[in-house]
This record gives C-alpha cells, sequence and structure tokens, in this order.
C-alpha cells in the first residue's frame, strides 16, 4: 500500500488504516462504490456500520488525538455519534469542535474520511438521543448511568463533508455542507 496517498490523515491514523487494511486483506473485496441507498447520511451510516470500529481524530492544544468509537445511530435524518462526558474526547470537542471521522470497511479497497464540527445535542433532545444509545447498546448502562459525570453525550458533525476515497486515487464525495461547496461529485485530493 502506498502511504503517500494518505498524507492528510493524522500520522496515527494512518498506522490504524494500515493495520485495518493489513488485517482485513483476506476478507472480501471492498465494493468501489459508496454503499447504497444514495441518501448521503445512511450511506454514511452504512459504511460505519461494516467498518464495526471506527476512529475520531480530535486536537488536545496542539497535539493530534485518535481513537476509536463504535457508538454511531441515525436520528430524525442525522447520524449521531455518542462519547462520555467524563472523558478527555468531550473535553478536547467542546474546546475545539473540528474532528474527523475515518472508517476502513472490510476489503480496505475505500475508505471513508467525514470532517466537520461536532455540534452536540442539548436539553431533550439529548436526553432522548441518550436513551436511544441505551436501548440500543444495553451494555453501556454499566458505564453511562445519567448520574452526574457519566452521560452519553451525543453529537452530529456540522457544516460537514463526507468523502468515500479508494486507496488511489479519484474519490467520490458523499456530502458536502461546508460553505461555497460544489455539491457531491469527484472528490479533490489536496494530498
Amino acid at each position: 500500500m502506498k502511504a503517500t496517498a494518505l498524507l492528510a490523515i493524522p500520522a496515527a491514523a494512518l498506522a490504524i488504516a494500515c493495520a485495518a487494511a493489513l488485517v482485513n486483506e483476506n476478507a472480501p473485496a471492498a465494493e468501489a462504490a459508496a454503499p447504497k441507498p444514495k441518501d448521503p447520511v445512511m450511506q454514511i451510516d452504512d459504511i460505519l456500520s461494516k467498518a464495526g470500529a471506527f476512529f475520531l481524530a480530535t486536537v488536545d492544544g496542539d497535539q493530534p488525538k485518535l481513537r476509536p468509537l463504535g457508538a454511531h445511530h441515525v436520528v430524525d435524518g442525522k447520524l449521531w455519534l455518542g462519547v462520555g462526558e467524563f472523558k478527555d474526547v468531550y473535553r478536547q470537542l467542546a474546546a475545539n469542535p473540528k474532528c474527523e471521522v475515518v472508517a476502513l470497511p472490510p476489503g480496505g479497497g475505500n475508505w471513508l474520511r467525514w470532517t466537520g464540527r461536532a455540534a452536540f445535542a442539548e436539553g431533550a433532545e439529548r436526553e432522548r438521543l441518550e436513551e436511544v444509545f441505551l436501548e440500543a447498546m444495553p451494555g453501556l448502562r454499566k458505564i453511562y448511568d445519567k448520574s452526574p459525570g457519566k452521560r452519553m453525550m451525543c453529537f452530529t458533525l456540522a457544516n460537514a463533508r463526507a468523502e468515500w476515497i479508494p486507496m488511489m486515487p479519484p474519490g467520490e464525495v458523499l456530502l458536502d455542507e461546508t460553505a461555497g461547496a460544489p455539491g457531491p461529485g469527484p472528490a479533490a485530493r489536496p494530498e
């Protein structure tokens, strides 16, 4: 695998993506096109589901931080992720909401880059989303018991851009909510 094509990913994400590709090299080849249905939110959700674990990159001061996640749900047409309010990742996103999700489904032929700003649910919406996550994954109730400091904080990516990228260019833009964006189409490859 040529690592030079992936220079825009933080070094840790690149290492994880390479490791995942090696682990998945005996898996059936991934489809070249983004998964269906065509709704971009459902495509992203499908990719995250197929990947199992995916990786969230944040910034702590001037230091990139990367960690695996698995909790995601589509509710009311938005794709939500969940993190604990007691974790560093929540504090990092609260201080600087710019983040990136990377997922590599089995087969390793294509990968997802989903970039945006974390927008946390608040009030009744937060309560409702937390319950959706905990009902879907009851084992999480041992960690997130809804007591002060032990809540699951749910967020979506606002002003987001999602790309379905083959290991070798060109890729396909699945979603682009960034200002002045031309819309879905071939992915720009600044790397």
